[in-house]
């Protein structure tokens, strides 16, 4: 409606513009050829990678928007969901009411932008002031990583948007995440998966959902192939948290602000990831930056930063 129109932001005037673009795009393909006659006849297809089970992925095409199966072939899936797959296509074909691709993933790549999200909204909150909060006992030495965020002084804090699909305030067993963790923890791992994939079909900004696929990739840290896996969901959410950042972010994302929580999550265990890969210098920057987001550190940051700092292999670490 008119009304509701003039109440868009011109990001989101944008993004509505390129929806309807590509929808147009999609029913003018689907009055001459099908979706899956389209796709057989390029060369290269770049698709968005939604669900990454190990028989095929689920995917739309950043172009149209319209939903493909990928059967990438066998071997061990090392795709990740919210990034693009260039794809060679070898056979396109319909089955009911799903289009499969079969083709060779040609490269992989983390373009968000590309994907034409909308921000996540942040909420103004009370402003974080490093003197009301706990350093320790009179006279216990301040560790080095926390002074420069005290001389910082007070600094504008914020909740971020949450996105749980299907979740009623009102009912806390509608929660997906909690469902999904759920199921993985009674052995149920085929289907807590299959709910954060249902989620990201929905919407691709829940970042929660992201930061569980890289928990349970992760592990113990102990199959490099699996920790790298890892570490693309991570960076997936943490990319897509920062288009509501900006490149100057100096504000706080409190742990006590729920909704915050996805965010860290994400940022931890790209930390985590970085530091099992031998990478100890990403860590350290991961690692202080929740540090400056969270100062109250809830999740136990800068005790990694201090291992990562003095060299310690993850693997030898007393954490």
């Amino acid at each position: 409606m008119p009304e509701d129109i003039d109440k868009l932001s011109s990001k989101e005037l944008n993004d509505l513009k390129r929806r309807v673009e590509r929808r147009l795009q999609v029913l003018e393909g689907k009055g001459s050829r099908s979706v899956a006659e389209r796709l057989a006849g390029r060369e290269n297809v770049d698709l968005v990678a939604i669900a990454v089970k190990q028989t095929g992925i689920r995917c739309r095409t950043v172009d149209t928007g319209e939903a493909v199966t990928l059967r990438p072939g066998a071997g061990i899936r090392t795709e990740a969901e919210a990034h693009i797959l260039t794809v060679r296509p070898r056979k396109a074909w319909t089955y009911g009411r799903t289009t499969y691709l079969n083709g060779q993933v040609l490269a992989m790549r983390l373009d968000i932008p590309a994907l034409g999200l909308v921000p996540l909204k942040l909420e103004d909150e009370a402003l974080w002031d490093p003197k009301e909060e706990y350093w320790g006992e009179d006279g216990e030495l301040i560790p080095e990583y926390f002074k420069p965020i005290i001389s910082a002084g007070p600094r504008p804090s914020f909740e971020m948007e949450q996105i749980l699909p299907g979740f009623d305030c009102d009912d806390p067993d509608s929660d997906p995440i909690g469902k999904a963790v759920d199921l993985h923890d009674a052995g149920e791992a085929e289907k807590s998966y299959r709910v954060l994939h249902q989620c990201l079909e929905k919407d691709l900004r829940v970042l929660d959902a992201h930061a569980h696929l890289g928990h349970w990739a992760f592990g113990d840290g102990s199959r490099r192939l699996l920790v790298e896996k890892a570490q693309r969901n991570y960076e997936a959410g943490v990319a897509i948290a920062e288009l509501s950042l900006g490149s100057n972010f100096k504000g706080v994302l409190a742990w006590n602000r729920i909704n915050n929580r996805p965010f860290l999550r994400c940022l931890h265990g790209l930390g985590l990831c970085r530091w099992t890969l031998g990478d100890l210098n990403g860590a350290k920057g991961v690692f202080e930056r929740i540090l400056w987001l969270n100062p109250s550190d809830n999740q136990g940051a800068r005790f990694c930063l201090a291992e990562a700092a003095a060299g310690t292999r993850y693997e030898d670490s007393t954490l």
